[in-house]
């Protein structure tokens, strides 16, 4: 027992260390704790100031020392600043305090995906009982943050995925040629796989870092930056009003197909025909197949007019007289202003008749199909021509027409009259026969038709009659003169547009004073984007001028009035197609779609929702195999699915607006194209914390 005495004076020493040990984290370091989190915040508050001040000034030098001065203030460090150093466009402050306080701001550009700001701080926190432990008489702390900086961008998104995946977010493949207009950003990888090529008229940034940028590189062409960014968030659009009415395709209850909700896939095989789609959504629940046929909301004219530049339709003058009772292979006309291809229809004298070969701008001798000419047509007769092809023949022969001549002997017109048609219809169908647009009833009206001239002779009046009736159109617009030249016409009247109907003008079909007041007719189309295609619509423009029909035309919402497109704006033709979870997307074979969204529904032509619109978000995978003429003109939004993209479109881009998916595969053919508009949605400005 007497061996053992005193150990527990050891004991209770080693103890007393191991206690002293214990109270010095708790005081030591319990104070390194706190000051660490206020140097954190310190220097978390720094480099977001930075961060702001360099999307107001746009300059790195003034964005370093905005966060110089707010963490000086942030420590209580700001009643004498350092003497700072600079590296490049880092800055090094030490403050000379007691605590040794060091802050260093380095910023990053890492172009369009925006440029970061670091903000790193070190000092020296004292300390009291474990210095017994020989720890020293202080210890040292750090912290550092990261903001970013992104300012707006310029273009458009033409693509962006939503996927983190670094194996499968956005893919390029297959031998053909896409071609983006726009930024592309993916939320993971940009892979150029295959023999794919093509080109980006704006930046590419992915966010996986293998391989590393450029993500496209030769021979792709890309115009802007390829670099690495961060995640870029789903927009979370808001959900369109869905339509409860439970329409079928095809149903004779409309002017075309119905907006509403579709218990059955449409499925349109190779043998579908041409289908006009009425303003509103167009729900989906089952999916939308297309093997077949043209699906459109475009309301076109009858006799859609070759054009030879923008909004001027070709025009040529007889320059030798045709012989009634004769058969003419050839027709002699003042030089041609513009090309005309192999099979065009023209019209000279109240006659149609068609070229057997193309002629060439500058061209004075058309070589036609022979025919006997009903009654002779002077030298000096005005002479049109017909578009080919017409827009709603893309795939099947639907396009309006019309036909003009002389009748009866009653209420005497004479000499010769110039007249030209336009598609009128209302938005919904039901407001057909009101007498003016209104907050819920709007007017759409086509670019005008060829001009046709008729010769009123022993026969006094001029009938137009509906020989082929127009998809969509519910009535007719005639607009005349009286001369053989289509200068001057004026509004006179309208009539259905159904095959056969017909209005007879006669001298008393004239108000009084016509046609002063009278409205004058709409812009013509324009040219082509390519050969083989049909018009394009006219351009956007302050009313009356400018497209009044498609999607370009803007109405105001509460009076009905045509006006410039903006945001708060209708488009009074514009449809949105939804597909929920229970859907898909199938688009292959020889069918064409051409359709507009509208700034109603965000420009949005596609939607399917997402986790941020639904708990039962569509993840299915869509395929759009478009065709020749195939355009969707809206944003694509479809954040939760997959999209696989092949096929052409010369007409316009296979996506003009934008595409949002959580993956993506395009496989360039030919003209694939996604075009972008700006004014629909560009990368968001942000500031925000990454580190």
């Amino acid at each position: 027992m007497r061996a053992q005495r005193g150990q527990a004076i050891v004991l209770v020493g080693l103890l007393l260390v191991v206690l002293f040990g214990f109270v010095g984290l708790a005081i030591d370091g319990g104070r390194a704790y706190l000051e660490r989190r206020q140097l954190q915040a310190a220097v978390d508050a720094a480099a977001l100031a930075a961060a702001y001040d360099y999307m107001v000034n746009n300059s790195l030098s003034n964005a370093d020392y905005a966060g110089l001065n707010l963490f000086a203030r942030n420590e209580r460090l700001d009643d004498t600043l350092p003497t700072c150093s600079t590296s490049g466009a880092t800055l090094t402050c030490p403050f000379g305090d007691p605590a040794g306080t060091v802050l260093i701001i380095t910023p990053t550009d890492h172009s369009i995906a925006g440029v970061t700001f670091t903000a790193t701080a070190t000092r020296l926190v004292g300390t009291t009982v474990i210095q017994v432990l020989g720890v020293g008489p202080t210890v040292g702390i750090g912290a550092t943050a990261t903001a970013l900086a992104r300012r707006p961008g310029t273009n458009g998104a033409a693509v962006q995925t939503l996927s983190p995946s670094c194996t499968n977010s956005l893919t390029f493949s297959g031998s053909g040629t896409a071609n983006l207009v726009g930024d592309v950003w993916s939320n993971g990888n940009v892979s150029g796989g295959g023999s794919s090529t093509g080109s980006v008229t704006g930046n590419v940034v992915g966010v996986c870092s293998n391989p590393a940028p450029p993500f496209l590189p030769n021979p792709w062409s890309v115009s802007g930056a390829q670099v690495n960014g961060w995640n870029m968030p789903d927009p979370g659009y808001a959900m369109p009003t869905l339509n409860a009415s439970n329409p079928n395709w095809n149903s004779p209850s409309c002017d075309g197909q119905c907006p509403g909700t579709y218990l059955a896939d449409p499925h349109l095989t190779g043998s579908a025909g041409c289908y006009f789609l009425e303003a509103g959504v167009y729900n989906f629940s089952l999916g939308f197949t297309q093997q077949g046929g043209l699906v459109s909301n475009e309301l076109r004219p009858p006799d859609e007019p070759n054009v030879y530049a923008n909004a001027t339709p070709t025009t040529a003058t007889l320059t030798a007289g045709l012989t009634g009772g004769s058969k003419p292979t050839t027709m002699s006309v003042t030089a041609l202003p513009g090309a005309l291809p192999n099979g065009s229809s023209l019209t000279v004298g109240g006659e149609d008749f068609t070229l057997t070969t193309p002629a060439a701008a500058g061209t004075t001798t058309l070589n036609i199909i022979k025919q006997t000419v009903a009654a002779d047509i002077p030298s000096g007769s005005f002479v049109s021509f017909r578009a080919l092809p017409q827009f709603w023949d893309a795939v099947a022969p639907c396009s309006g027409s019309f036909s003009l001549s002389a009748t009866g002997t009653t209420d005497s017109l004479s000499g010769t009259w110039s007249v030209l048609v336009t598609s009128v219809r209302w938005e919904p169908y039901t407001c057909r026969g009101q007498a003016t647009p209104s907050g819920s009833c709007y007017i759409r009206e086509s670019a005008p038709s060829m001009c046709k001239t008729v010769t009123l002779g022993s026969s006094t009046n001029i009938k137009v009659q509906v020989t082929a009736a127009v998809p969509g159109a519910e009535y007719l617009n005639v607009y005349l003169a009286q001369n053989d030249s289509c200068s001057g016409v004026a509004y006179l009247t309208q009539f259905p547009n159904t095959v056969n109907s017909q209005v007879v003008i006669n001298n008393s079909s004239f108000p009084a004073g016509w046609p002063a007041g009278a409205p004058t007719p709409p812009d013509n189309e324009n040219m082509p984007i390519a050969s083989g295609l049909p018009n394009s619509d006219p351009p956007a423009a302050t009313p009356p001028r400018g497209d009044l029909a498609n999607e370009y035309q803007c109405v105001n919402p509460s009076t009905g009035a045509n006006t410039v497109c903006g945001s708060g704006t209708v488009n009074p033709g514009a449809v949105i197609f939804y597909i929920p979870s229970t859907g898909c997307v199938s688009m292959n074979g020889g069918g064409d779609i051409y359709i507009f969204s509208g700034y109603q529904y965000g420009r949005i032509i596609m939607f399917e929702p997402g986790p941020e619109q639904s708990s039962f978000p569509n993840t299915c995978s869509n395929t759009v195999n478009g065709h020749d003429f195939t355009s969707f003109i809206g944003i694509f939004y479809i954040p939760a699915a997959d999209i696989r993209l092949n096929g052409t479109s010369r007409v316009r881009a296979t996506i003009a607006g934008g595409l949002i998916a959580w993956t993506a595969t395009v496989l360039g053919s030919e003209n694939l194209a996604i075009t972008a508009d700006p004014s629909l949605r560009a990368w968001p400005s942000t500031v925000r914390l990454t580190q």
